[in-house]
């Protein structure tokens, strides 16, 4: 028969194993949303993993995001999240009990899950650009110049937290641009008659108030775009709002990011400070 410090032993293994394998999960589903994150533009809430977020925020020491982060964990109606929480809650209480000496703020399992602080943002940091290749028909608005020209008007510490811009030739992604992790696409691909298909997922508001029109034909949408209507948007809104995304993960930014209510909002809101375009008020949808 097993004694009792038998028996917690096997316990912490035995939570320690099943921490391990939903740590991976969650951070697997969490990388799948980030590459399709702003195809939900219109979502009220940016898909992020808030757990593994607190984590990072753990390792980095700094008391207003581990506040921020706990707080989000803890309120979670997430059933992964949730048991997460449980688990760690376990694991650091049996840890305690068997004497196990702390190894930092992070568990020995958790550690593998954190991204290694980056270094901070500085004007030695360069943007790779890269363009696809651009089928017959077809042309993209913007040059390698006017997106650096843009990118220039931003606070240097703003634009050094984008590594790539891409220039895309897919068309029907459901959204202009994304972003991942510090590398930026445009898919801002447009046929020479200046007609694009609106996706499912994309609003249309933009669309009106940056100069194109709206056309329908028979159960599809287009947006039909003046050359330099469109390059004023995709510079302007699409590039300035990936930007944002980038600049929500720097530090002191978490209580903007927290009253704009999720990180999209907060990238059209910075997107929207940047650049306003012409014309009447209209009530934006944040």
């Amino acid at each position: 028969m097993a004694r009792k410090g038998e028996r917690d032993w096997a316990q912490l293994d035995a939570f320690e194993a099943e921490y391990a394998e939903r740590l991976t999960d969650e951070q697997h589903q969490h990388q799948r949303q980030r590459r399709s994150d702003d195809r939900a533009r219109n979502r009220a809430r940016s898909a992020y993993s808030p757990f593994l977020d607190f984590l990072g925020a753990l390792a980095g020491g700094q008391e207003e995001e581990i506040a921020f982060f706990a707080h989000e964990v803890e309120t979670s109606r997430d059933d992964q999240t949730r048991r997460l929480v449980a688990l760690r809650g376990k694991i650091l209480s049996l840890r305690e009990k068997l004497g196990v000496p702390d190894e930092g703020a992070l568990l020995p399992s958790e550690k593998p899950f954190v991204e290694e602080p980056s270094s901070p943002p500085g004007p030695e940091n360069t943007i790779r650009f890269v363009a696809d290749t651009v089928p017959p028909g077809h042309h993209f608005p913007v040059t390698f110049g006017d997106i650096k020209a843009t990118l220039a008007e931003l606070p240097p510490e703003h634009a050094a937290t984008v590594r790539e811009i891409r220039l895309s030739n897919q068309k029907r992604t459901g959204t202009d641009g994304d972003w991942l992790d510090g590398e930026i696409r445009l898919h801002c691909l447009i046929p020479d008659d200046g007609r694009r298909l609106v996706g499912r997922t994309e609003g249309t508001q933009d669309v009106e108030r940056f100069g194109g029109k709206l056309e329908w034909e028979g159960t599809k949408l287009y947006a039909r775009w003046p050359l330099e209507k469109y390059k004023i948007f995709v510079l302007r809104r699409v590039l300035i709002h990936e930007v944002a995304h980038g600049v929500a993960e720097l530090p002191g930014h978490l209580a903007a990011v927290r009253s704009a209510g999720s990180i999209e909002r907060f990238c059209e809101q910075y997107a929207e400070n940047f650049y306003r375009p012409p014309g009447p008020s209209v009530k934006l949808g944040f």
